[in-house]
């Protein structure tokens, strides 16, 4: 194979890769869900106003009521809303953007840890099966389909990676190593401003690319180095870490720890509390039954469940905005690719090269295995890269070992086989993954992304128009109902600042807005005659002006009937 050649066949997946994760985007998955409306509205506020729509300057995190998302993602989307306005499309284009470079850095990211392994030839071959491999993962499409904060994060995280390693292998004499340092730093960084989880692995990978970068300046005591150098990636490293730490002891910061981490779950302490007291307090119970030590055995358990073959290749995430359920993260038969490469990693990838991906793995999934919900796999995302490249490398040694089985066979002139089954295999899950994603899924679980939204919103405003004064009542048994009617009005932003001080709220969302009244359940109306949006049954006992509009879900289900109520 030329160089043009796979040149070539590199920007053809790749176009592939884009065209799989924009087509149908959306329609597949079915609606916007509530943190997608979020990140999109406090996005357009930025952008008209400079501020979120609380009226604050976010630089660590947004509030998004009360759930403190960090801020990356809504700054990447301002120029998509610059250009495309509100809409399903400007959400979800920067993790379709960001899920191609994943593919791409996959590739990248195999070229350079196959580097003085092994031939050149067989690199090219092994980037096109990484791109192959990368542009049709279940796991990798899922999560690059809508508007995921974590996806963005593992593309920073993935380069700041690819550029921290081209800073290490670069000779000590070569100026152009702290250029490449800093480039992964800011990467690094990126991804600590995007994603929660990832406020634990960026550093820790920061630190082993920093740590193996000044050992190869201790080794060479410090000769043809350029000192000077040091100081501007120390430097940058200090500004980017200044907000995070103004923010310590605060909600931007720890909210989400407290609500999401096992450490905060009080079931264990209250285990621990009942099993001290029936082996009477004594010292061994204080230390065998102590809180640290049940949920330091609770983390681990949870660690090890990502790992287990019916989540990764048959289920995947109980989720369904997380796993279409059609496959686990990865295809069934891939367990035994990933098997052979673990395999062939741990005995031929340089101890450097296995620390960095040991490292990447442990604390990619460790966030997870602290928090309430397992396994999960949306937060384990970052660590999709490395589990793709172990199959990577599973492929090609399971070539090359069947290959030579059949070479000693004498049956070398049916090599072809191996290639041509290899495809079918992966065409075939594809078509089948890709058809139910985007025909069935949608239908199946159309109310776990709130689909019926834009349609209430749409014909809630007909009837405002229509009846002005009438004030209007939406229950928020569905979630978020003030922050859908803004996205999907394009609300003026100033009118929501002005009233964020003055307007009752639940957890930062607003639960009233001019005539609007957002209400836990239609028990709550207080002025008669309304307009009332609310599920079906809520409709109970209330006289009813004319026959309620309808509105269902794609699966036929009633989710929202809208009237005029007397």
């Amino acid at each position: 194979m030329t160089k043009r050649i796979w040149q070539w066949a590199i920007i053809s997946i790749l176009l592939v890769s884009f065209g799989v994760r924009f087509f149908k985007v959306t329609s597949s998955p079915p609606a916007l869900y509530w943190e997608e409306v979020a990140l999109g509205y406090d996005a357009y506020s930025i952008l008209e106003t400079g501020k979120d729509h609380h009226g604050a300057v976010p630089l660590v995190a947004f509030e998004s009521f009360g759930d403190w998302k960090p801020s990356g993602y809504f700054y990447a989307l301002v120029p998509f809303i610059k250009w495309w306005g509100l809409s399903a499309l400007a959400v979800r284009l920067p993790s379709i953007l960001a899920g191609v470079g994943i593919v791409a850095g996959l590739g990248v990211l195999v070229w350079q840890f196959s580097q003085e392994i092994l031939s050149l030839k067989t690199r090219r071959w092994l980037v096109l099966i990484a791109l192959s491999l990368s542009t049709i993962s279940p796991w990798l499409i899922q999560f690059s389909r809508a508007g995921w904060e974590v996806n963005l994060a593992s593309f920073f995280i993935l380069w700041g990676i690819i550029t921290g390693w081209q800073a290490i292998k670069l000779k000590p004499e070569n100026r152009w190593r702290f250029a490449w340092l800093m480039l992964s730093i800011l990467l690094l960084f990126a991804a600590l401003y995007t994603y929660h989880s990832t406020r634990v692995l960026a550093p820790v990978l920061g630190l082993i690319i920093g740590w193996q970068f000044v050992s190869q300046d201790l080794r060479l005591k410090f000769k043809n180095v350029w000192l000077f150098g040091y100081v501007l990636p120390l430097f940058l490293t200090a500004a980017l870490l200044q907000p995070f730490s103004s923010a310590l002891g605060t909600p931007v910061l720890k909210q989400r720890l407290t609500e999401t981490s096992l450490f905060s779950d009080l079931t264990i302490i209250k285990e621990s509390n009942t099993l001290k007291e029936l082996h009477h307090n004594s010292v061994f119970s204080r230390v065998v039954y102590h809180r640290f030590v049940l949920q330091g055995t609770k983390i681990i358990e949870q660690f090890l469940v990502h790992f287990n073959p019916a989540f990764l290749f048959i289920a995947g995430d109980e989720n369904p905005r997380h796993s279409t359920g059609y496959f686990g993260l990865f295809y069934p038969s891939e367990i035994i690719f990933l098997l052979v490469g673990a395999v062939w990693v741990l005995k031929k990838l340089p101890p450097i090269k296995r620390r960095l991906l040991v490292g990447w793995l442990i604390f990619g999934i460790l966030p997870a295995a602290m928090s309430k919900t397992v396994p999960h796999a949306l937060r384990i995302l970052p660590v999709a890269p490395v589990f793709l490249l172990i199959a990577v490398f599973g492929i090609w040694q399971s070539w090359v070992w069947i290959a030579k089985w059949l070479k000693d066979k004498c049956w070398q002139k049916k090599l072809f086989i191996l290639p041509l089954s290899l495809v079918f295999f992966y065409g075939f899950s594809f078509a089948a993954f890709y058809r139910h994603l985007l025909f069935v899924y949608p239908q199946q679980f159309s109310s776990e992304w709130q689909y019926g939204y834009e349609q209430l919103i749409d014909r809630v405003e007909i009837l405002r128009n229509q009846y002005p004064d009438l004030p209007v009542y939406i229950t928020r048994e569905q979630g978020r109902p003030a922050m859908y009617y803004w996205f999907y009005t394009a609300t003026d932003p100033v009118l929501v600042q002005r009233e964020n001080n003055t307007v009752k709220k639940d957890q930062g969302e607003f639960l009233e807005f001019a005539n609007l009244h957002f209400v836990g359940s239609l028990q709550e109306i207080t002025t008669l005659p309304a307009i009332v949006a609310g599920s079906p049954d809520q409709f109970t006992g209330l006289k009813i002006k004319d026959q309620p509009e309808i509105i269902e879900d794609l699966a036929g289900k009633e989710v929202w009937q809208l009237a005029i109520v007397e």
